[in-house]
């Protein structure tokens, strides 16, 4: 049986793709998620659905490294390994402000850095053709652009930024593209690819403002609206068809189909500095 760590995996992209992937007996899933109670209702639901009862909840605050660095020891000391891991756990800069525990930014800690430590936890603890997809967006290329001001300024703003969001979604392809270069340059098989579902409007990101927000965006920026139904089913087959387990390094687009993301998605130099900048962070430097 493989196992699938999800996190986030209570609602909208995570809790879909769950969904289809214990619709094989063969896989058995663990929605890593910072509400237990709603992620609990969500298993309830997806045993219900699918009759696939291989799945478990575990605690996981993605904005905490403590919360991180617990859930990567209780999954260490249960002796398993992990086969895929989907770093889908996100919020949006809407009403989300402040620092965290740690004193990092918010949007930053939560959608970037604790996938990061996360991720550098389970490495040692993966299959050796383990899969890694990490949860991106097309705004990590924002309607007028961004620059990219440094990881410090990321974490340690001096003022909030309407574009943290867009931001934090461009350090996953960062993380991305640094940690394939790693991965080939140590001889591992293990994979590693950043994902865009689009803009869903049945997800948390959409709620805030419902209709009228998603009419807007399918009028105005067609090329960034996802469906829930498309994207997670993409994700599903990208997770267990191990035609997809040679390719590493890519940015899927809505689709199992990979696509180019931003010109500032591809800076090397960017990608190194936020990865040392990050290990500093998460004390594994």
């Amino acid at each position: 049986m493989k196992t699938i760590i999800i996190t986030g995996g209570n609602s909208g992209l995570g809790f879909e793709t769950a969904k289809k992937v214990v619709g094989n007996p063969e896989y058995k899933v663990i929605l890593a998620c910072r509400n237990p109670e709603k992620a609990q209702k969500a298993k309830e639901q997806i045993v219900g659905e699918t009759g696939n009862a291989h799945i478990e909840v575990m605690p996981l605050d993605t904005s905490s490294l403590v919360s991180v660095r617990a859930f990567a020891e209780n999954f260490i000391a249960s002796g398993e390994k992990s086969d895929v891991l989907v770093n889908n756990a996100g919020i949006s800069s809407m009403g989300n402000t402040g620092t965290t525990e740690d004193g990092f930014e918010l949007v930053f800690a939560t959608n970037y850095l604790g996938h990061f430590l996360l991720t550098q936890l389970l490495l040692p603890h993966m299959t050796e053709e383990a899969a890694i997809f990490n949860v991106s967006s097309d705004m990590h290329n924002p309607p007028g652009g961004i620059d990219w001001p440094g990881a410090e300024l990321l974490a340690h703003p001096k003022e909030d930024d309407r574009r943290k969001y867009a931001y934090s979604k461009l350090c996953m392809i960062y993380f991305t593209h640094e940690l394939d270069r790693r991965l080939r340059e140590n001889g591992s098989r293990i994979t590693v690819n950043a994902f865009n579902p689009g803009f869903m409007a049945s997800t948390n990101f959409s709620k805030g403002g419902g209709k009228a927000r998603e009419l807007v965006v399918k009028t105005t920026m067609p090329d960034r609206y996802g469906k829930l139904e498309s994207s997670s089913d993409a994700l599903a087959e990208l997770i267990t068809n191990d035609a997809y387990r040679g390719i590493s390094g890519q940015y899927f687009d809505r689709s199992t189909n990979t696509a180019k993301s931003s010109a500032l998605s591809y800076s090397r130099e960017n990608a190194q500095e936020l990865w040392e900048a990050s290990m500093t962070y998460c004390d594994l430097a």
